[in-house]
């Protein structure tokens, strides 16, 4: 396998990192907001939840502060990068030219 495939992959699975810590930060504020916030259910991890989260936090942090909170661009920030990143490990994988 091609180094640069490696490099992209490990980069890839960093920024899903980032993005889930990014996530249960989001969350973790929204609790302690007072709202019934959680990524899992029955302990499970729940899929696309975090996407119902993200604009309930812009409006709170909106409400409260009167700016949109750092969490809320750093999320689509991080999600964008591993949707690039994805796409970039599959072209070189594949061999796209």
């Amino acid at each position: 396998m091609d180094s640069i495939a490696i490099i992209i992959g490990i980069v890839a699975l960093m920024l899903i990192w980032w993005n889930l810590s990014i996530s249960i930060k989001i969350v973790k504020y929204l609790r302690n907001e007072g709202f019934d916030a959680s990524l899992f259910n029955n302990g499970f991890y729940v899929k696309g939840k975090i996407f119902d989260y993200v604009p309930l936090y812009k409006k709170v942090t909106m409400k409260k502060t009167g700016k949109t909170g750092k969490w809320y661009s750093l999320f689509y920030t991080s999600f964008i990068l591993i949707l690039v990143f994805l796409l970039l490990g599959i072209l070189v994988v594949t061999g796209w030219k």
